[in-house]
């Protein structure tokens, strides 16, 4: 049997395991306080390496004193230097003693220690030679790689004291965790156990407090719901009590468990007496049940031998018996009589229908009324006197117990509907007054039906004045086509009297004669009930007039709306319309023709700032579509043309009212955008219109003649600075002969570039007036002509590197050869001047296949180029390298194209970083002679 822990045991461990670790924590922080000690010693030494450090930089400054010193002047007096050359051998004896000095690396000591061994063996007389800048620059040297090597060391003692720093932070850092660690966790033990003994007392008291709280919640929740039962019981009790309906509810035995006084008005009995009377007893057979719900409408016996009609709703009760509702139907019924007499009178149209429906309500009312209308009865029903119903016509009241007063609006004016009854008599209802609205309503009816009629009348009366007086021609037919009416401008229009035309047929009279056949089997269709093809219509079809001149006419037909099928002809002379139509037409068809074939783009906006029309020009600048634009707002127009466009920076500003675009897609443009209104001439403005003009080529031709004066401005200056400096400078000093050729040599070599650079200056622009007219073109043999230019232009040293491959049997080639020479050698040039780590430069010419096209390409192994350098290549003083290391003015590839192009051929190019570069001149050959001799396919150049 294992025997059972004492209590106290668990305590005594844990502060056994305190005590180990306050132990623990005193030996570490012993260790670290001796780490820490041992470790901030080596700070000490940083003083002693700081002054070595100080005393190998006085020896470089004292050997740089003395260097400056013997340059500056030559001829200085021997006892002016014998007090720095002691110095600085002071400071060379310092320096080779200092302790440092076998902790500096072997390379750097052996030079330092050079450097004091020949300080030492300077003399006055050796400062004096011509040797001396040289012997001090390689003591200063030396003198600098001693130093730099004390600084190294400085630095990784300095380095190697700020880890020991870190370190001992971290040390101490870790050593105060710990002994935090240690503090806290004593005091969380006694902490621990005062909390375990509370806790546990708490719980013990809130469990006793928890149940007798839920005890007593208990008791509260079924005293609640007792009463709210109650409440709703007593709620629905009175809900029944006040229906208007009746309400009971039977047994599974079919007698009455309730009964609601509405019930018990309706059967005539108190509700105490029928409690327990069976249902058939008081109410007589009902319905089968035969369903969940019933209803059905049955007649209530009354006690004094009447009957009511009602609503029987019964619904079955799960236990037994009906629960059921009885509604009242004689107000109902009662008011759908009194509207169904009212429709049988407004349904008859009898002449005197204001008094018939004022006789309906007198019946309903039980009551004598009149319509009342501008002070005058207009009708009367019953015994009312004429002074009382205007009487109560003028009260302000619409309804009291005794009277009945509604308003009724009518063409002829507003009037009253007024009716009384006797003081002791039954008062007046809201549901009669609303019967007698309706009434009102009818009587509004009738009244605006004779207002139709008397409209109608005049309409008649009007229409025959329109056709009287319309400047339209307004003929009538039947359907035989015989004329019935012609008003006065047909008179005027075809030259007949409206006498002589009305019973003649129509198409004898006005219509031409090869049109007669047609308008017959249209009015055979008409009268056959066929569909009419011109009814609706606007037509524009040829007239005759009395003399037989035919017009053009535009024709409108209709049918009326007679008994006996009549048509309506209207005609209008157009002539002088169409005439007005054919010059506009023809001037419309001038504005389209040179709004699409524009080369500039419009874009038109209509009054209300929409777009109306674009051209194609605009299209195709932008690279948008018709329908996109279309109906596009000033600003939404305005957003779509920036999403093709980047800011534009004019040269100069432009004036109002005009803008520079610079659109991005679908290509690069720059176009000029003038805003203009569109004035009818009347100062209406019926729009306006953009206008863009693509003046890419002039910005261009700006852009490049900006670059042009800036970059020849930049490389002729910079070989006029040297010639203007070096001339100078030979002018104003007394130089040794050997710096005197250095300088003329420099001179000779700028004014050679400027000489060169202003050749190809010259050349450029010779062939660019002259357009190649000053070419001298014969038919040259290929080969001979690229030899001699390889050997022209290429140094006699680099020739093995040029490989020469002409294809046999080649046709002669129309060119300059001067000018093919001058293409061909700045092309070799640049293979060579861009291939500075060496490489084969393969020359090759061949004849294109397909094309009488002649190709003469050159290979390198050079630098490359990227796109974009590919892409301006051949760009006046454009140069791939940016650095200057590679000489050359930047028109040789400009001066080959336009040479080229005086060929009627070009200069294309490719290139990747890295690979090399292939330039090919291609030559358009016509049908001339074969080479006469055939050589080696590859040679060396």
């Amino acid at each position: 049997m294992t025997g059972t822990p004492a209590p106290g045991a668990p305590r005594e461990r844990r502060w056994s395991v305190s005590l180990l670790l306050l132990s623990v924590v005193l030996v570490v922080t012993l260790g670290a306080f001796a780490f820490t000690f041992v470790r901030l010693n080596r700070v000490a030494g940083l003083s002693s390496v700081s002054i070595t450090g100080w005393s190998y930089a006085e020896f470089v400054r004292q050997a740089a004193e003395l260097r400056v010193l013997v340059a500056g002047a030559p001829a200085t007096d021997a006892a002016d230097l014998e007090v720095p050359l002691a110095v600085l051998q002071s400071k060379a004896t310092v320096v080779s003693g200092e302790p440092l000095l076998d902790r500096i690396d072997q390379a750097r000591r052996e030079r330092l220690l050079g450097a004091v061994e020949q300080a030492q063996a300077l003399t006055v007389a050796d400062l004096r030679g011509p040797g001396a800048a040289r012997q001090l620059s390689a003591i200063m040297d030396g003198a600098q790689e001693g130093y730099a090597g004390a600084v190294d060391l400085l630095g990784r003692e300095r380095s190697g004291i700020a880890r020991d720093l870190r370190l001992a932070e971290v040390t101490l850092a870790a050593l105060a965790a710990l002994l935090a660690l240690t503090i806290t966790t004593v005091i969380l033990q006694v902490q621990a156990r005062a909390r375990r003994d509370l806790h546990l007392e708490t719980e013990r008291r809130t469990e006793s407090e928890r149940a007798r709280a839920a005890l007593e919640r208990t008791a509260q929740d079924l005293r609640a719901a007792e009463g709210a039962l109650q409440r709703e019981r007593d709620f629905a009790v009175q809900v029944m009590e006040a229906m208007g309906e009746g309400l009971y509810v039977t047994g599974a035995d079919g007698t009455f468990e309730y009964v609601n006084p509405a019930l018990a008005r309706m059967v005539g009995q108190p509700a105490g007496t029928l409690v327990g009377r069976a249902e058939s007893d008081v109410l007589g057979e009902q319905p089968a049940q035969g369903g969940a719900r019933v209803t059905a409408e049955v007649s209530l016996r009354r006690p004094d031998g009447a009957s009511t009609p009602t609503l029987l709703t019964r619904v079955a009760r799960g236990a037994g018996g009906v629960t059921a509702v009885l509604t009242d139907l004689s107000a109902p019924k009662e008011a759908e009589a009194r509207l169904r007499e009212l429709y049988e009178v407004t349904a008859r149209g009898a002449p005197d229908t204001r008094h018939e429906l004022l006789e309906v309500a007198s019946r309903t009312f039980r009551a004598p009324g009149a319509f009342v209308r501008g002070g005058v009865i207009v009708a009367r029903a019953g015994p009312l006197s004429e002074g009382r119903a205007l009487e109560l016509a003028a009260q302000p009241h619409d309804r009291t117990p005794d009277t009945l007063r509604v308003a009724v609006r009518t063409p002829g004016g507003t009037g009253t509907l007024v009716f009384c009854r006797a003081a002791t008599g039954q008062p007046f209802t809201a549901a009669d007054e609303d019967f007698l609205r309706l009434i009102g309503q009818w009587l509004e009816q009738d009244a605006a039906r004779e207002e139709t009629a008397r409209q109608l009348r005049r309409s008649e009366e009007l229409n025959k004045a329109v056709i009287r007086s319309s400047l339209d021609a307004i003929i009538t037919c039947d359907e035989r086509g015989v004329i019935t009416e012609f008003n006065p401008a047909a008179e005027q229009i075809f030259g007949r009297s409206r006498a002589e035309a009305l019973g003649e047929s129509l198409d004898a009279m006005i219509i031409p004669e090869r049109m007669r056949a047609a308008h017959g089997l249209s009015l055979q269709r008409l009268s056959e009930g066929g569909p009419g093809r011109i009814l609706g219509q606007r037509l524009e079809l040829p007239a005759v007039r009395r003399d037989g001149q035919e017009f053009p006419v535009e024709l409108s037909v209709v049918r009326l709306p007679t008994d006996t099928p009549e048509y309506a002809g209207f005609v209008r002379d157009i002539t002088e319309r169409r005439a007005a139509e054919a010059r506009l037409h023809h001037r419309t068809t001038q504005l389209d023709s040179v709004f699409n074939v524009s080369p500039d783009g419009f874009v038109t906006f209509g009054g209300q700032g929409q777009v109306v029309e674009v051209n194609p020009a605009f299209l195709a600048l932008t690279g948008t579509r018709r329908e996109e634009l279309l109906g596009l707002s000033e600003a939404q127009f305005e957003r779509v043309l920036q999403s093709r466009c980047e800011v534009a920076r004019p040269a100069s500003r432009p004036p109002p009212g005009v803008d520079v675009l610079q659109v991005v897609r679908p290509a690069r443009r720059v176009l000029k955008r003038t805003r203009r209104p569109m004035d009818a001439g009347d100062g209406v403005v019926l729009g306006h219109v953009m206008y863009f003009r693509d003046i890419t080529h002039e910005a261009e031709i700006s852009n490049m003649k900006s670059e042009f004066m800036s970059t020849a401005a930049h490389e002729l200056r910079t070989p006029m600075t040297s010639i203007y400096g070096f001339t100078e400078l030979l002018l104003t000093r007394e130089l040794d002969p050997e710096t005197t050729r250095d300088l003329l040599e420099t001179i000779y070599r700028q004014a050679g570039q400027l000489i060169l650079l202003l050749t190809e200056l010259l050349d450029l622009a010779r062939i660019e007036a002259r357009a190649g007219q000053d070419f001298r073109i014969a038919h040259e043999a290929v080969r001979p002509l690229i030899e001699n230019t390889v050997r022209a232009f290429t140094p006699p040293h680099e020739r093995s590197r040029v490989w020469v491959q002409v294809e046999p049997n080649l046709p002669l080639l129309p060119v300059d050869a001067t000018k093919f020479n001058q293409a061909l050698g700045n092309v070799l040039s640049n293979a060579f001047k861009y291939s500075p780590q060496g490489g084969e430069v393969l020359v090759h010419a061949w004849m294109d296949p397909l094309h009488p096209l002649l190709h003469v390409s050159v290979t390198d192994q050079g630098i490359g180029m990227t796109a974009e350098q590919r892409h301006r290549a051949f760009e006046r003083f454009y140069r791939a390298d940016s650095s200057g290391s590679i000489p050359g003015t930047g028109l040789g590839l400009s001066l080959v194209q336009e040479i080229m192009h005086c060929h009627g051929g070009r200069a294309t190019l490719s290139s990747e970083p890295g690979q090399g570069s292939v330039v090919t001149l291609t030559f358009p050959v016509n049908s001339a002679p074969l080479e006469s001799h055939a050589q080696e396919n590859t040679d060396r150049g």
